[in-house]
C-alpha cells in the first residue's frame, strides 16, 4: 500500500508540471514585434534629434559669423569716431558714436543668439543621448524575452 502511494505521488509530481506546460503557448512573436516597432520608433526619434543638432550647429556658425561682422563694423565706427574727435568735428563724432552704439546692440543680440543656440544644441544632444539609452534598453529587453 505504501509503495502504491509513493509511486502515485512520484507520477503525480512528474505529470503535473508536464500537463501544466501543455496548455496554450504564450505568443512569443507579439512581444518581439512590439519591441522591434519600438526600436524603429526610437531610431526615427534619434535621427530627428541628429538632424536638429546639425541644424543647431549650422545656426550657431551663422550667428558667430554675424557676430564677427558686427564687431568689425563696430571697430570701424570707433575708428571714425576717434578720427572725428581728433579733427575737432564733434557733430560727426556724435553721429559715429550713435552708429557704434547701434552696432554694439547688434553685437549683444548676436551674443544672446549664440548663447541660445548653444543651449538648444546642448538640449538636443542630451535628448539624443537619452533616446539612445532608451533604445539600448529596449534591445536588451527584447533579447531577454527571446
Amino acid at each position: 500500500m505504501k509503495t502504491k502511494l509513493i509511486a502515485t505521488a512520484l507520477v503525480t509530481a512528474f505529470a503535473l508540471p508536464v500537463f501544466a506546460q501543455t496548455g496554450t503557448p504564450a505568443p512569443v512573436a507579439a512581444p518581439a514585434a512590439s519591441v522591434a516597432q519600438q526600436v524603429k520608433k526610437d531610431t526615427k526619434e534619434i535621427r530627428q534629434e541628429t538632424k536638429d543638432i546639425r541644424a543647431d550647429k549650422a545656426d550657431l556658425a551663422k550667428d558667430r559669423k554675424e557676430l564677427a561682422v558686427d564687431r568689425k563694423e563696430r571697430a570701424v565706427d570707433q575708428r571714425r569716431e576717434d578720427a572725428a574727435i581728433k579733427r575737432g568735428d564733434m557733430a560727426a563724432a556724435q553721429k559715429q558714436e550713435a552708429k557704434r552704439e547701434a552696432e554694439q546692440k547688434e553685437v549683444n543680440a548676436d551674443k544672446r543668439d549664440i548663447a541660445h543656440d548653444k543651449a538648444d544644441l546642448h538640449h538636443d544632444r542630451m535628448e539624443r543621448r537619452h533616446e539612445r539609452h532608451e533604445r539600448h534598453e529596449h534591445r536588451h529587453q527584447g533579447a531577454e524575452q527571446k
